[in-house]
């Protein structure tokens, strides 16, 4: 599946990494983090570099899922971790 911007997105059914396991530090560097609301569905990318330096390299992305807050409504609940894969050349 292709993002609009042509970035390869993984299947629902196809998961491309553990976000328990996962850290900011292991993350490969060709995924780009997205949060999505599900409540008034807006949708931004996130600065993983930023997070990192703010709450450290180990943060796993279920934690990173868990602090997500909505810009738009203000939802702190239920909020989507989207993991975009770059093109690789």
């Amino acid at each position: 599946m292709k993002h609009r911007r042509s970035i390869e997105l993984a299947s629902p059914g196809r998961h491309a990494v553990e976000i328990e396991k996962e850290t900011l530090a292991t993350l490969p560097q060709w995924y780009v983090l997205h949060a999505r609301c599900r409540i008034c569905h807006h949708e931004t990318s996130i600065d993983r570099w930023e997070i990192a330096r703010r709450c450290g390299r180990d943060l796993s992305l279920a934690e990173v899922a868990n602090r997500l807050k909505c810009q738009g409504c203000g939802n702190r609940s239920d909020n989507l971790l989207l993991l975009y894969k770059l093109p690789r050349d």
